[in-house]
């Protein structure tokens, strides 16, 4: 009788086959919770990340038990110029970066999901910053004479600032930009509209003044120059 249980017990396996594996392993994979993981001290339950100084650029690594990337959210309060960042960075998890501008202790919990639908378990994290020093002014930065662009060809430019605190939101304030092209941004939470690009259509040289406004309502304005060139008589 025992041989015959086993017999049956080995057929059932060559029943499953492929399918049955990869049905268990979806089950496994699906039961297992991925987690955020402290680098710093762990205290009462709390991910101590020490100190930043107001007014000095901050960066804090939160990482993930896992090797994959995800979408974050965040519960509590960050410190104010500071934010984390919804996308994992080389898919270990996220980032809380910025300017801090306010003096305090700050708790906030991060949670999410991984790329492969896992949850990630929750953890609280604490970033006390000190001192009050203002950020340097805001400003923005050259070249003001733009790489030049020609007609039917891609054209891309990343404007720059310094100064100020985050988020960083530009703007043209007065002048025509190339036709063609248009602000776009690949940073949506730290910098919007700071990239330009598209495919120029008109030849001719084009004047048109940004404005940037940073997270504490400073401004900054700047005139830009940009050559686009005809259309090469080979390409005709």
């Amino acid at each position: 009788m025992r041989k015959l249980l086993v017999s049956c017990a080995a057929a059932g396996s060559l029943l499953l086959g492929a399918a049955g594996v990869a049905a268990s392993q979806g089950l496994a994979e699906a039961a297992t919770t991925d987690q955020m993981v402290c680098d710093y001290t762990f205290v009462n339950g709390i991910c101590n990340m020490g100190q930043a100084q107001a007014g000095q650029p901050y960066e804090g690594f939160l990482d993930t038990s896992g090797q994959d990337g995800g979408e974050f959210s965040v519960s509590g309060t960050v410190p104010p110029g500071t934010l984390v960042r919804p996308d994992g960075l080389a898919g270990s998890g996220t980032i809380l970066g910025g300017t801090p501008t306010t003096a305090g202790t700050y708790t906030f919990t991060v949670s999410g999901t991984d790329d492969n639908g896992i949850s990630i378990a929750p953890m609280t994290y604490q970033l006390t910053v000190v001192g009050n020093v203002q950020p340097p002014p805001l400003a923005i930065n050259g070249p003001f004479v733009l790489p030049s662009g020609t007609v039917g060809t891609s054209y891309a430019n990343v404007f720059s600032v310094s100064g100020g605190s985050i988020p960083y939101t530009w703007s043209v304030r007065s002048g025509p930009l190339p036709p063609g092209l248009s602000l776009n941004s690949d940073i949506t939470l730290s910098q919007t509209g700071d990239d330009l690009s598209g495919t120029p259509t008109t030849a001719g040289t084009f004047t048109f003044t940004m404005r940037v406004t940073d997270g504490q309502g400073n401004h900054a304005s700047q005139q830009f120059s940009l050559t686009i060139l005809p259309r090469p008589r080979h390409q005709r």
